[in-house]
């Protein structure tokens, strides 16, 4: 279960009406990271030159590298951002490299393991065993060696100069369930943040995703998981503005942005097509009231045309 944030921390949040320093600081570094370390292209449809490979790795290859990292990690027991920060070590190395016009699906699988490894290793306190890394490979064919992977986590650190820790969305997402008024009681905050990560988990699994900045995705994520909140959680007009202005005073970003309606629209169909709000809402709130279930996980994306 995702632990619930509070925003009555005047460190971290809100104190009354005024910003938090600490947090402005942490947002407008983030900010500054993401735009200038962790720009994604549109690399799936970049010129190929003189590739003449047969079988290049798609969006539906990328959909099933990301479903295989969260099938590890929950295995495992891990936390499940941990997928984001992976998927965007892959994304930028074919961003920054044109391994994937080089390179089969089945050499592709190794950037695609060592980038899950790697972040694990960044991220978690403990590691996982590299031959277990390499028997749960994405398919039956095992081809690498530990010395394989190795190499792989090496080159993706220089490849990315060493900028391996990106702010993902649900990070920036939890920054701005900071801003939310007091009045915005706990148990609707927890559902909005159930919401917003399941969101941000399907957003990972598509490549229409990739080029958008991470506080954008947020940002429309926030949007989205307010409008789908039910009478009983509903949260007020006056509230949503206020974090409305709150997120454009910190972050730069509008409601009416084109890229936030873009982005809204896109969460909304794959909500609609993964599925039932009205009952996964009230999975969360069940989640909430009883610590030793687990809030609602993503386990496939379906896609829509």
């Amino acid at each position: 279960m995702s632990k619930a944030i509070s925003s009555t921390n005047a460190q971290y949040g809100y104190a009354s009406e005024s910003y938090s320093p600490l947090l402005v600081e942490q947002v407008c570094t983030m900010l500054e990271k993401e735009s200038s370390r962790y720009y994604c292209k549109d690399y799936l449809n970049t010129p190929a030159g003189a590739s003449t490979l047969r079988n290049p790795i798609d969006e539906r290859w990328r959909q099933r590298s990301a479903e295989w990292m969260f099938k590890v990690v929950d295995y495992y027991d891990l936390e499940r951002d941990i997928v984001n920060v992976g998927m965007t070590y892959l994304d930028r190395m074919f961003t920054e490299t044109s391994f994937h016009h080089r390179w089969s699906q089945l050499q592709c699988r190794l950037v695609a393991m060592a980038s899950l490894k790697l972040a694990i290793k960044l991220n978690e306190s403990r590691t996982l065993n590299m031959e277990d890394m390499i028997k749960l490979g994405m398919g039956r064919e095992m081809v690498f060696s530990a010395g394989a992977m190795v190499e792989m986590e090496n080159e993706i650190i220089w490849k990315l100069n060493w900028d391996v820790f990106p702010p993902t969305t649900f990070v920036f997402a939890s920054h701005m369930m900071c801003m939310l008024p007091p009045e915005v009681k706990r148990s609707t905050r927890y559902i909005i943040q159930e919401l917003v990560k399941y969101m941000t988990e399907l957003a990972i699994c598509v490549y229409s995703f990739v080029t958008y900045k991470a506080s954008s995705k947020a940002f429309a994520c926030m949007l989205v998981a307010i409008e789908s909140l039910d009478e009983q959680d509903y949260v007020s007009d006056d509230a949503k503005k206020v974090l409305v202005e709150r997120v454009a005073c910190v972050f730069g970003l509008g409601e009416g942005d084109k890229e936030t309606r873009t982005l809204g629209k896109a969460l909304r169909d794959l909500l609609h097509h993964n599925t039932n709000l009205k009952d996964f809402i009230a999975l969360i709130r069940a989640s909430n009231c009883h610590a030793d279930d687990e809030s609602p996980k993503s386990s496939g994306v379906k896609l829509f045309q």
